[in-house]
């Protein structure tokens, strides 16, 4: 196959992918709902009167089952806990309905390798220095929505499950990054192109899923709350230096451009070693078809792959898990301040229409 079809297949895939990778779990189930349960903590500590308001605004959810499901028999501040918890990964859990917004879930700069052709350079350069991806614009949106007064309530539970959702997206470093070379002429669509041998499995997975899962793979609520516990007790607030006021929307691609960081420095690098597909000559609806069979079955397009090693395996852990937590605390804060705004805005109509029926 000549260069020029090479790279027209990889693009075709690539485009069938932005959609693959926009969609798959950044984090994964279990690291959203950790993140989730840390933020709550967190409000729980510092502001206790906002958990009631969280659990009424979340039961005006648009899309509720989820949260019913979830919460259960609970009652009063589990509840909202539970319905918290699953703000966090109902983004992930309605994909392919009318709530879903698959381009949402990424902002993605270009890494372009010493090895990529001037074709592939050329077209990592089409991007002009801006992500593929609106998770950035999504967070401005959403957290505009979130801290308004003026937001209707069925508005605000969606705004507020997106918030949770968006802000742990970013701060995973395959959620913000693809990389440009010689094997992926059009771009590894996030690392959902290229395959390692899963270290807590017997069979290969996906770059990106093996940093969205890391070491927790587990949905229940007790592991989760463990797994919350120990991060918190691991990396406090006083081991992010980083951690800051929310100073306004530019914060979003700040928070981002540290995972991107993340992943032309270490991501990529640190002696792992990927595959991608053997088969060059297959049709884009094939490549298509065999990694939503992985998507859904778990059945790898890709029988064997490298091993991770173990070096990159312990450092990724640290990082993911550092990187969590601190979504989690931004997290936190952003509700909080967005709560704050609202009682000002509120107080201020308040005192606005005083002054007018005193004249």
């Amino acid at each position: 196959m000549s260069k020029k079809p090479t790279i027209l297949l990889a693009a075709m895939v690539f485009s069938a992918f932005t959609g693959f990778a926009s969609t798959a779990h950044a984090w994964d189930h279990p690291s959203h709902m950790t993140c989730a349960a840390i933020a709550f903590a967190e409000i729980e500590r510092t502001h206790p009167d906002l958990i009631e308001k969280i659990g009424l605004v979340l039961l005006k959810h648009p899309d509720p089952s989820p949260f019913w499901v979830a919460s259960g028999d609970a009652r009063g501040k589990e509840r909202a806990r539970r319905m918290f918890i699953e703000g966090a990964r109902w983004p992930d859990d309605n994909k392919w309905t009318i709530h879903d917004r698959p381009t949402w879930h990424t902002a993605r700069w270009a890494i372009v390798e010493t090895d990529a052709s001037p074709e592939t350079k050329a077209l990592a350069a089409a991007r002009k220095g801006m992500p593929a991806g609106q998770a950035i614009e999504a967070l401005v949106l959403n957290y505009a929505m979130l801290s308004s007064s003026e937001t209707n309530p069925t508005e605000r539970a969606s705004a507020l499950s997106w918030i949770l959702h968006l802000v742990g997206d970013i701060h995973q470093p395959l959620h913000v990054s693809d990389r440009f070379s010689k094997q992926f002429p059009a771009g590894n669509a996030a690392g959902t192109l290229e395959y390692v041998a899963d270290p807590l499995g017997d069979s290969t997975i996906p770059l990106h899923m093996l940093w969205d899962s890391n070491s927790l793979r587990s949905q229940k609520l007790g592991d989760i709350d463990r797994n919350a516990q120990e991060l918190v007790k691991k990396y406090p607030r006083s081991a992010f230096p980083e951690l800051a006021a929310y100073s306004g929307p530019d914060v979003f691609e700040k928070w981002a451009r540290e995972s991107y960081k993340v992943a032309v420095d270490f991501a990529y690098g640190y002696g792992i070693e990927t595959v991608t597909d053997p088969d060059p000559d297959q049709t884009p609806d094939t490549v298509v078809r065999k990694m939503v069979k992985f998507a859904l079955e778990g059945i790898s397009p890709v029988e064997e792959a490298p091993e991770v090693p173990v070096e990159y395996w312990e450092k990724l852990q640290d990082v993911a898990h550092r990187r969590i937590t601190l979504a989690a605390y931004r997290l936190a804060d952003l509700i909080i301040v967005a709560a704050d705004q609202i009682a000002s805005e509120r107080a201020l109509a308040g005192s606005v229409l005083n002054t007018i029926d005193q004249h």
